[in-house]
């Protein structure tokens, strides 16, 4: 198969354990590629201000990114939008309401930052553990607290996507009952976080609208992954690739599967495939 495109998942992907670096093999291959001509995609569910520091404007690589689990297609060199899909009216009032109703955490991202509740971000500190790295490394430098998000609704924000960081097992059921019921895309993110965005939003939606403007076949392009918001990625790609750490959706739905995460997977898939 001729691979014109890498499009790659971040967390538990390509991302180092620290969520924050690529491995020296891993870089070294994304390089190669570039330099035989094959675009290279991050695909994540973080926003613009959360890429890591892995991916940055000055990569060798650098092209167009998919933020939002698909909400957003833009430039990474300058951050220019060049596509999106963003939650407005009814739909966000409904999920305030659903997660008040659940007793939920809530978070509404928009521009350059999270808002949620003094309530909500008390509820997460709570939890403790599982919402560490949420807690450190997101709420800490791009949380915003607001007393009242209708209020917040009210100015009419640009909300590319909604988190839902913790849903108690014994809520599960009912909240993808309530959110199955609603005009959205939704993942699991996690084993107790969910990520909700537009109707239209989705990895797969994001590979097809980068591949159309990059004026690549689908079927040119490899797709790497690991969880839920992956799956529609890994089989719109002409080849899908699971990590071996992947949960059983991912790898049933992918073509191959690699080495976790940790282990490099990324890389031996690109060496593989590509190079």
């Amino acid at each position: 198969m001729d691979i014109q495109l890498i499009a790659t998942d971040l967390d538990h992907t390509a991302l180092q354990p620290d969520r924050k670096t690529f491995s020296p093999r891993l870089n070294a291959a994304l390089n190669a590629a570039h330099r035989k001509g094959v675009a290279v995609l991050p695909i994540t569910g973080r926003q613009f201000f959360i890429l890591p520091p892995a991916v940055h404007k000055d990569a060798e690589w650098a092209g167009l990114v998919v933020l939002s689990n698909g909400g957003e297609v833009r430039r990474l060199t300058d951050g220019a939008l060049l596509s999106g899909h963003y939650l407005e009216g009814d739909t966000l009032y409904s999920l305030l309401s659903a997660a008040e109703r659940l007793g939920l955490p809530i978070e509404l991202s928009a521009g350059a930052g999270l808002y949620l509740t003094s309530a909500s971000w008390e509820s997460q500190r709570r939890t403790g553990g599982p919402l560490r790295f949420h807690l450190d490394d997101v709420l800490a430098r791009f949380g915003h607290e607001t007393a009242d998000l209708r209020a917040f609704l009210a100015g009419s924000p640009k909300v590319d996507k909604v988190n839902l960081p913790y849903v108690p097992d014994e809520l599960r059921r009912e909240a993808e009952r309530t959110l199955n019921a609603l005009p959205i895309s939704w993942f699991w993110s996690g084993p107790q976080a969910v990520e909700i965005a537009h109707q239209n939003a989705s990895k797969a939606n994001g590979l097809l609208e980068a591949c159309r403007l990059l004026r690549i076949d689908p079927a040119q392009a490899m797709a790497l992954g690991d969880s839920g918001n992956d799956v529609p990625m890994l089989k719109a790609a002409g080849l899908g690739v699971a990590m071996g750490n992947a949960s059983p959706q991912a790898q049933e739905a992918a073509d191959a599967v690699s080495a976790p995460f940790d282990q490099d997977g990324a890389a031996l898939a690109i060496e593989r495939y590509v190079l």
